[in-house]
């Protein structure tokens, strides 16, 4: 007699994350789980039978670095990630996590977290202040996908001194390091940072240590936004393998990337560099998005010294003239590395307007157009934009070679990641936020042969499944969650563009997430089977 399956996945091509090479059968589930694989096995008994004839069946993938935060509230069903056979997401990235908040800087935090959208999320959730009070308005909107959950440095950091330039007293780094356990606590995977970032490019290498080895107590993992991705990127790199020997912990270098002309093909150092410190003993993995363009808020593109306050302090240091000149004096001449110099790296051609919520006609333009069509120096199009909108604007980046990118992506260490901005609205979001994997899988697998089809599915699922310590997730096996993507090895491929970034990619058929079916035959169904997972939980995973 057939057993009585919740769903049956028939004549599938199973990749199963482990980079071996495919093999076909069955699969079958119950419950949320995968049961069975066989290539005996009978469906006749199923409640519904998907037949993957020709198609790949894998685990569903991991976006390893998202800013979700908010979108998944305004938002839950995170249909962008959902289309692209993303699983699970992880959160918190950059350093930058919707909580914990204090009362005291709570309008700072507000401020920066639009960043990620958080002006679009409904009010009464900004009432949130500790983690786990996060963590409960995730599970409360019933997310479309799984999440897993960093907190961030920069958060607690504003939670405890807003957005002050200097160092932390002792009081101040106990209550840091306070926050930093309570969120270990309640769920938090780990810490991360972003360190070219106001406020946590304040910080000294040893104010982060000291956060680490208090997460580590937790056996969380660090993921750090380095201090350079440019010019100063091998010290950045032997900074954040200080902080994770300090305190022993594993390191996730985020969106590993090499920016600015002068710098491409070091991709070759750095990866050596990351080599050699694993053959020393040392965990460290990156993650990646596959494109030559970065992206940003505006404000970034500071000297963060003038970006001490906020943007109420800088909005009005703008308005002066004679600031104007230095400032434009010191990214012409006196930036390069001693902070991220995007200017510098990229020009004003290179920087490309994404989200400005009041100048919508901006949207898709670089700051040298739009300085050219309004007789303006670039300059000038920056502060004042900067001065009207603040953390509002986000800009796109083009200041990458596509050697590097390939370079990285080859790497055995590199897992993949959309760090991409949610679209609300009037923009024109970076293609990644829409098209990271399927591009993978069509652009670097199909087209250009670079990666193994294994390898590639090895990158979005047992490997960061590993790093990030998530059981029961990132395998075709038995006794696993039924989180499973079946596509079309032929069709699939990203379609979204910079000119059109909302472009759905082609080629994922079924999603199913925790058992349910989240896509069917490229439609998103709307189920809301996601779970929030908490790190230590003792339920998790058996």
């Amino acid at each position: 007699m057939a057993e009585p399956f919740d769903l049956v996945i028939r004549n599938a091509r199973i990749v199963d994350g482990t980079g071996n090479p495919y093999y076909h059968a069955h699969i079958a589930l119950s419950q949320g789980r995968i049961v069975k694989i066989d290539r005996r096995l009978d469906p006749g008994g199923a409640k519904k039978i998907i037949d993957a004839d020709g198609l790949i069946a894998c685990p569903g993938f991991f976006d390893t670095h998202s800013h979700d935060d908010a979108y998944l509230i305004a938002k839950p069903g995170c249909d962008d990630k959902v289309r692209q056979g993303v699983t699970t997401v992880v959160i918190g990235n950059c350093g930058l996590s919707l909580a914990p908040l204090s009362e005291e800087r709570y309008s700072d935090m507000r401020n920066m977290a639009r960043i990620i959208g958080g002006n679009h999320m409904p009010e009464h959730v900004w009432r949130i202040r500790s983690f786990a009070d996060y963590l409960a308005e995730l599970e409360a909107v019933k997310p479309g996908i799984n999440v897993v959950p960093l907190v961030g440095h920069a958060t607690i950091r504003i939670a405890v001194m807003g957005m002050e330039q200097r160092d932390p007293t002792e009081a101040e780094l106990e209550a840091m390091k306070k926050m930093t356990g309570a969120a270990m606590e309640e769920g938090a995977f780990g810490l991360s940072t972003g360190l070219i970032y106001v406020p946590a490019i304040y910080a000294k290498t040893e104010e982060i240590i000291e956060l680490a080895r208090t997460m580590g107590q937790y056996q969380g993992l660090y993921t750090t936004h380095l201090r350079s991705e440019g010019d100063a990127e091998m010290e950045a790199i032997d900074e954040a393998l200080s902080i994770g020997r300090a305190a022993d912990v594993a390191v996730v270098i985020s969106h590993h990337k090499v920016m600015g002309q002068a710098n491409w093909g070091r991709s070759a150092e750095t990866l050596q560099k990351l080599q050699e410190a694993r053959s020393a003993g040392q965990e460290v993995v990156c993650d990646q998005y596959p494109y030559t363009a970065a992206s940003t808020y505006l404000a970034a593109l500071l000297p963060p010294s003038i970006q001490a306050g906020g943007y109420k302090a800088y909005s009005e240091k703008l308005k002066d003239p004679h600031l104007r000149r230095a400032l434009v004096e010191e990214i012409e001449n006196h930036g390069r590395g001693q902070w991220e110099n995007f200017i510098q790296a990229a020009g004003f051609e290179g920087l490309v307007i994404s989200i400005a919520q009041n100048r919508l006609e901006y949207i898709g333009k670089s700051i040298a157009e739009i300085a050219g069509l309004e007789g303006k120096d670039p300059y000038d199009v920056f502060f004042d934009l900067l001065i009207e909108e603040g953390e509002g604007v986000n800009v796109i980046i083009h200041t990458m070679d596509e050697g590097d990118v390939q370079r990285i992506l080859k790497s055995p260490l590199t897992m993949i990641g959309t760090d991409g901005f949610p679209d609300f609205g009037e923009s024109k979001v970076h293609p990644r936020q829409t098209g990271t994997f399927p591009r993978i899988l069509g652009r670097y697998v199909r087209e250009q042969d670079l990666i193994k089809l294994e390898e590639a599915i090895r990158k979005m699922t047992s490997l960061p499944a590993q790093t990030f310590r998530v059981k029961k997730k990132g395998l075709l096996k038995e006794g696993f969650d039924a989180d499973i993507v079946i596509f079309d090895p032929e069709m699939v491929r990203d379609k979204a563009t910079f000119d059109d970034p909302r472009q759905k990619p082609e080629g994922i058929v079924w999603v199913l997430i925790n058992g349910q079916v989240a896509v069917e035959k490229g439609r998103v169904t709307g189920a809301a089977s996601g779970r929030v997972l908490r790190y230590g939980n003792p339920c998790f995973g058996k």
